[in-house]
């Protein structure tokens, strides 16, 4: 993915991988490059994961995001959900200079820097919805996995039971014969 991004204007977002039929989470690796070809931000072998950053050129920044395989705990996850999300901040260059009134300018300042806040608050309840999601996907999984394992185990300790008193039974009849 390519965003063209401005100098000195702030973006931030975040991943969040969903979890697979059986819980398993795949790992990814984010790799932020800025138009000059250097490295801005790496991100290896997370499910999830926040940036923000600020760049130093203007153009296209390219965004990797691709499968770990290594750190994944298994080569074979279903589905690969990822909820991919950026935000790009607001630059300075909204205030308007046809204004006479300098108050004006500060109000609308402030009112743009509220709004950016906001959009930054809405990225990360969002992030965080998905992250808790996630979380209580995997936690509802493993307590399937852990009724299924102990009603199989408790039928495994009745069957045991009622087969040892059948057998100490047999085994008496048959003294007694």
């Amino acid at each position: 993915m390519q965003y063209d991004l401005n100098m000195y204007e702030p973006f931030y977002g975040s991943f969040v991988a969903l979890p697979d039929l059986y819980s398993l989470q795949a790992k990814y690796d984010l790799i932020i490059t800025s138009p000059g070809g250097t490295r801005v931000h790496e991100t290896v072998g997370e499910p999830e994961a926040k940036f923000h950053l600020v760049p130093y050129e203007t153009g296209k920044y390219r965004f990797c995001l691709r499968l770990n395989q290594d750190k994944t705990g298994s080569r074979y996850v279903l589905s690969r959900e990822v909820l991919w999300d950026l935000h790009v901040g607001h630059a300075d260059s909204h205030s308007n200079t046809n204004l006479k009134e300098h108050d004006t300018q500060s109000l609308w300042h402030y009112v743009h820097q509220v709004d950016a806040q906001l959009q930054q608050l809405r990225a990360t309840q969002q992030y965080l919805y998905w992250r808790e999601r996630r979380h209580r996907m995997t936690v509802e999984s493993t307590n399937r996995r852990v009724l299924v394992y102990a009603l199989v185990r408790n039928g495994v300790l009745v069957l045991v039971s009622i087969m040892q008193v059948v057998f100490i039974r047999r085994m008496f009849s048959k003294q007694l014969r």
